[in-house]
C-alpha cells in the first residue's frame, strides 16, 4: 500500500517525543525533571472550570457554528479591542481548535502549490510542518546572535522572491523568548509594505512579556495592513487552558470565510463546553489580576534560571524577554564524550542527559538550530533548582 507523499515529508513533533520519553521513565519509577513541556504549570483558574460545569448543567453541549459560538466571538472581539484599541467585526474572527488549527486553516486558505512561506530561525517546531501540510514550502532565514536571533530587514529582503506568499512572525517567541521592538518591527514593515505578502502574526504569548514591557498587536501598529494580517492567539498560555483547545484568529472577512470553509469540513466547531467557559474567562475582570500574578512568578523563575545557567561552563544564552523558555547554545559541548557516547548533536545531548541524570530538554534541531537546547521554566522553583543542578553536574562530567 502507498501512503500520502505529503505526509511522508512531515516530521513528528520532537517536543512531544521528548515529553513522551520522560513520561515513560517517570512511569518506571525514575525521578525525572522535565524542562520539555511548553505549557503553564498553573491550573486552569477555578472560575473557568466552574463555568464549564455550569455549561454542562445547562445542557450547552450541542453543535455551535463551525466558525465559533457567536457569544465567544463577541467576547474575543471585545477583549482584543479593550487590550489593543482595535475593533474587528464578527465576520473577521474565527474560533478554532487551538492556535495550531488557526495557523493551518489560515495557511491552507492562501497557499497554492509552489508558494513559499518565510520562517525565521529559530522557529516553533510546528511552523514548517503546518506549511507543508497546507501545500506550501517553508523557506528559512538564518538569524544571528548579534541580532538576538531576530530577523532583520536585510534578511527579509534577501529571501523574498516571486514565489513568496507569506511570512510568519512570532513575538514573544517560542523557543527563545525574543521580542521585536517597535523599531525592529517598523524596519520589517518597511520591506513588507512594498509587497503583497500575507503576514501571519502569532501572538499567543502576548500576556507573557517581562520587565514591564508593553505588547502591541501588529494590526494595532499597522492598521493599514489589516487586509493582509492574520493575528493568531488563544486561551492556552494566558489562561492555562492548553488542553481545552480554544484558539482564535483575526483577519479580513474573506480570509476568515475561507478558513471557516476548511474548518466546517474537518473538525466543525470547537468543543462547545470549552467555548462557553472561554467566554466567561474573557469577560471576567478578576482574571486580569491572576494573569499578572502568574506573569510575575514566571519572571522570577526566568531570573532564577539565569542565575543558575550563568554558573555552568560551556552554555551561552540570551535572557528571554517573553514566553517561558531559554534557548541555550551548547556548541562548546558538542564533540565531547559522556561515557562511550560522543555528543555530536542536540539530539545526542538531550538523549544522554535524560538517560544519565534524568533531565528532559528539547533538542534545538526541533527548532531549526542543532547546536541548541530548549528548556522551559514553566515548573516550580524546586524542580528548576534540582534540574539545573543535575544539568551542571552533567556538564562538569563532560569537562572531566
Amino acid at each position: 500500500m502507498e501512503y500520502s507523499t505529503k505526509i511522508a515529508k512531515i516530521e513528528e513533533s520532537k517536543t512531544i517525543a521528548v515529553s513522551a520519553k520522560a513520561a515513560s521513565l517517570k512511569k518506571s519509577g525514575n525521578n525525572v525533571i522535565s524542562f520539555g513541556v511548553g505549557e503553564p504549570d498553573f491550573p486552569t483558574p477555578e472560575l473557568i472550570k466552574k463555568a464549564a460545569g455550569e455549561a454542562m448543567q445547562k445542557n450547552m453541549t450541542g453543535y455551535t457554528s463551525a466558525a465559533g459560538l457567536p457569544e465567544l466571538k463577541a467576547a474575543v472581539i471585545n477583549k482584543f479591542a479593550a487590550d489593543y484599541n482595535f475593533k474587528y467585526t464578527m465576520d473577521e474572527v474565527i474560533i478554532s481548535n487551538g492556535g495550531k488549527q488557526v495557523l493551518f486553516n489560515g495557511l491552507a486558505a492562501i497557499l497554492n502549490p509552489g508558494d513559499e512561506v518565510i520562517i525565521p530561525k529559530p522557529y516553533w517546531v510546528s511552523y514548517p510542518e503546518i506549511v507543508k501540510l497546507a501545500g506550501g514550502k517553508p523557506v528559512f532565514i538564518e538569524t544571528q546572535k548579534a541580532n538576538n536571533y531576530k530577523m532583520t530587514a536585510a534578511d527579509l529582503t534577501a529571501h523574498i522572491n516571486n514565489n513568496t506568499k507569506a511570512i510568519i512572525l512570532n513575538s514573544p517567541s517560542n523557543p527563545d523568548g525574543h521580542f521585536y521592538s517597535e523599531a525592529e518591527i517598523a524596519a520589517l514593515i518597511d520591506v513588507l509594505k512594498n509587497t503583497e505578502l500575507f503576514i501571519i502574526s502569532d501572538e499567543i504569548y502576548d500576556k507573557l512579556l517581562y520587565d514591564n514591557q508593553q505588547f502591541v498587536s501588529l494590526v494595532q501598529q499597522y492598521p493599514e495592513l489589516k487586509a493582509r494580517i492574520l493575528v493568531v492567539n488563544g486561551m492556552s498560555k494566558t489562561y492555562a487552558m492548553t488542553g481545552w483547545r480554544v484558539g482564535f484568529g483575526f483577519a479580513n472577512a474573506d480570509w476568515i470565510s475561507n478558513m471557516a470553509k476548511i474548518q466546517s469540513h474537518t473538525t466543525s466547531n470547537v468543543n462547545t463546553i470549552a467555548q462557553y467557559a472561554s467566554k466567561i474567562a474573557l469577560e471576567t475582570d478578576q482574571l486580569t489580576k491572576i494573569i499578572a500574578e502568574r506573569r510575575q512568578v514566571f519572571q522570577q523563575r526566568r531570573d532564577l534560571v539565569a542565575d543558575y545557567l550563568t554558573e555552568i561552563p560551556g552554555l551561552e544564552f540570551i535572557k528571554p524577554q517573553g514566553a517561558f523558555y531559554y534557548f541555550i547554545d551548547i556548541s562548546a559541548l558538542l564533540g565531547k564524550k559522556f561515557d562511550d557516547k560522543i555528543l555530536n548533536s542536540s539530539l545526542d545531548f538531550a538523549d544522554v542527559l535524560l538517560e544519565a541524570v534524568k533531565v528532559a530538554v528539547v533538542p534545538g534541531v526541533a527548532f531549526g538550530m542543532d547546536n541548541f537546547i530548549r528548556i522551559s521554566f514553566a515548573l516550580n522553583e524546586e524542580d528548576i533548582k534540582q534540574g539545573l543542578t543535575r544539568l551542571a553536574d552533567f556538564v562538569e562530567q563532560l569537562y572531566n
